[in-house]
């Protein structure tokens, strides 16, 4: 948002009769958004480093010639893991 919407924001905002109640409410609705935006954050930076790595595995198994482990043979291990 620009400033000026941010301010006309504010205005209207200070026009509202809002008991403290209301205010305690408003004030957490906004301090829980910047925290959301925060784990996103996190979120994406695991995302993008587990790829990377992944990535950079499969070139290396390139380079050397080995064989990578199939979709299906990793779904195996996974529901081998769960069984145990």
């Amino acid at each position: 948002m620009t400033t000026v919407a941010l301010n006309n924001l504010w205005t209207y905002l200070q026009g509202l009769s809002l008991s403290q109640k209301d205010r305690n409410w408003l004030a957490g609705k906004l301090i829980d958004s910047t925290a959301d935006d925060a784990k996103t954050a996190e979120q994406k930076a695991y995302v993008k480093d587990s790829l990377h790595r992944a990535l950079n595995e499969v070139k290396q198994a390139k380079r050397e010639g080995r064989k990578l482990q199939t979709l299906d043979d990793f779904i195996q291990e996974l529901r081998a893991e769960e069984a145990q």
